[in-house]
């Protein structure tokens, strides 16, 4: 009875301790760039530092440092941490913004587009997410072609979500007085990347995208790859 006594407390302090941790744990996914000055990772505080300040240089290096991460192996979708950075960069003067004068300062479109492409490169379900946001947001074209060339990366594709929302997409462009040929080349060569690893896309509505994107007020280069995705899904459907 004595020993029992004597280990209850180490028992509970366990049990607090494993608690504590599941906590963090499941606490990781809401993770906010305001929190991350908390990381014991000196790089990671670095690159938070540089992405929150208001000099467009400074969030320029942040993106090479987690570019050279990538490269270098270190980085995987499980890293929310650097997720969280680009998706605050991806935002930059969209979702975030900072006002002087009443305009905004901090409008960065190549920043924008670097960490959307970075997002792609890093993958994962809430990479995706973000990418969905940032074609739904921003208003700069060719922040829009590189995040929809990025969801075509990432290449998931639950229920048709990613096909019929890039059909979407294109449908949108496609009713444009001056369509974006650029947004609807990404459009295409996303929808193609789906297609191939999935040996397929069979679904009207996208079939429907394509050949209004042949018939739509677009360069020559881009109907003729809509036409190319088309003859790749005839292909694929024999």
């Amino acid at each position: 009875m004595k020993v029992l006594k004597g280990l209850l407390p180490l028992v509970l302090i366990f049990l607090f301790v494993v608690s504590g941790l599941s906590a963090q744990e499941e606490d990781s996914g809401s993770l906010t760039i305001e929190e991350l000055y908390l990381s014991s990772d000196i790089e990671i505080q670095l690159i938070r530092s540089q992405a929150v300040s208001e000099n467009r240089d400074n969030k320029i290096l942040a993106l090479q440092t987690i570019r050279q991460m990538l490269d270098d192996g270190r980085v995987t979708q499980n890293d929310q941490a650097v997720v969280v950075v680009l998706e605050s960069l991806a935002g930059e003067g969209v979702t975030k913004t900072v006002r002087s004068g009443g305009r905004v300062v901090n409008n960065y479109p190549e920043v924008r587009r670097q960490a959307v492409q970075l997002l792609g490169q890093i993958g994962g379900e809430r990479a995706q997410e973000i990418l969905f946001d940032v074609v739904d947001d921003d208003p700069e074209p060719m922040v829009l072609s590189e995040a929809v060339y990025a969801l075509g990366v990432i290449g998931s594709n639950e229920n048709m979500r990613t096909t019929l929302y890039l059909a979407d997409v294109l449908d949108r462009n496609t009713a444009r007085v001056n369509p974006d040929n650029n947004l609807a080349f990404a459009s295409l060569l996303s929808l193609e990347k789906l297609m191939r690893s999935e040996e397929g896309i069979a679904d009207p509505d996208v079939l429907a995208s394509l050949l209004d994107v042949v018939g739509g007020n677009y360069i020559q280069t881009v109907r003729l790859k809509a036409l190319d995705v088309i003859e790749q899904l005839r292909e694929m459907g024999r």
